[in-house]
């Protein structure tokens, strides 16, 4: 009821005002006010009605710049928040778990996918977490694995090493990638890989082939292979034309003993050889003995090998 009471006075002062401009002559100059004290009342009334106008029109825009803000604030947040979701993938495949298997161990990893991987003594492997992405990467830095891969052929499984990358749907493989000898092995027991480096595919192997990849002059010899897998799980090694160095980092990994060379020439003699972890380790060192007359004191866990 009040606001109809003021509607209905501002339309009487309304159609007053505009009687009284029809009624003016605009060409004969006019006094408004009928003395100085109504001038005056009337002036401070008009300034009064501007401050009030002034102070709304502040008001408003304040609110205007708080809406602004608070708009640019969740339009950022928005965005930001969708570019951490956008980013957080490629974050987590940064993300790795390091497994090392000491002198002496042979450690068994089960990975998510229920693939497992064995590593030898000295062997250095780092796994993405999470995991199951649009590929399961495993990082081989030194040694040797053999991996049981389960199939899926929607996730391909990959082993990158420094150089190489072997890359499997579901397989049986082995990899050496021994930091002290001049090639990476890889030798295939059953289904199908492919090995490539950064600059192009380097094979396809099928079973009982082997792939060796020349670290320095990047070539590929192909060839095939004698590894069966219970052999390689029960602790047999195949040296194949190696350095006698690549040899006593082999050899003191398996049976946790430290090799030492009384010469420094001797460290790059080469040498081919198979044994068995259960092997009497004197054994190996007198087959060592006949092959380059080398001889050799053992004190507790430490070999010198000498001429």
């Amino acid at each position: 009821m009040a606001k109809k009471n003021i509607f209905s006075e501002r339309r009487s002062i309304d159609q007053q005002a505009d009687a009284w401009f029809d009624r003016t002559d605009d060409r004969i100059p006019f006094e408004a006010f009928s003395d100085q004290q109504e001038k005056t009342k009337t002036g401070e009334e008009m300034l009064n009605e501007i401050r009030r106008k002034i102070r709304t029109q502040r008001q408003k825009r304040r609110w205007l710049n708080v809406a602004a803000a608070a708009v640019v604030l969740m339009t950022t947040g928005t965005f930001g928040y969708r570019a951490y979701l956008t980013s957080a993938p490629s974050i987590a495949r940064q993300v790795w778990v390091s497994y090392v298997a000491n002198k002496g161990e042979f450690k068994e990893i089960r990975l998510p996918d229920r693939s497992t991987i064995h590593l030898r003594p000295g062997a250095k492997i780092a796994v993405a977490q999470p995991f199951m992405q649009q590929n399961r990467e495993v990082k081989l830095a030194a040694g040797e694995i053999y991996c049981d891969v389960s199939p899926d052929p929607e996730h391909p499984f990959l082993v990158h090493t420094s150089q190489i990358t072997t890359q499997v749907l579901g397989t049986k493989f082995i990899i050496n990638n021994d930091p002290l000898a001049a090639d990476i092995r890889v030798s295939l027991l059953s289904g199908k890989i492919a090995i490539r480096n950064k600059k192009a595919q380097l094979g396809i192997l099928l079973p009982k082939q082997q792939l060796t990849f020349n670290k320095v002059s990047e070539t590929v010899k192909l060839d095939s292979t004698t590894f069966m897998v219970e052999n390689w799980l029960n602790g047999e090694y195949i040296l194949d034309n190696v350095s006698l160095k690549s040899f006593a980092q082999t050899f003191g990994n398996a049976f946790s003993m430290e090799v030492r060379f009384r010469g420094k020439a001797l460290e790059n003699l080469t040498v081919s050889m198979q044994f068995y972890r259960t092997d009497d380790p004197k054994a190996i060192l007198n087959q060592l003995k006949l092959i380059h007359g080398l001889n050799y004191q053992i004190k507790d866990k430490e070999v010198i090998l000498m001429r």
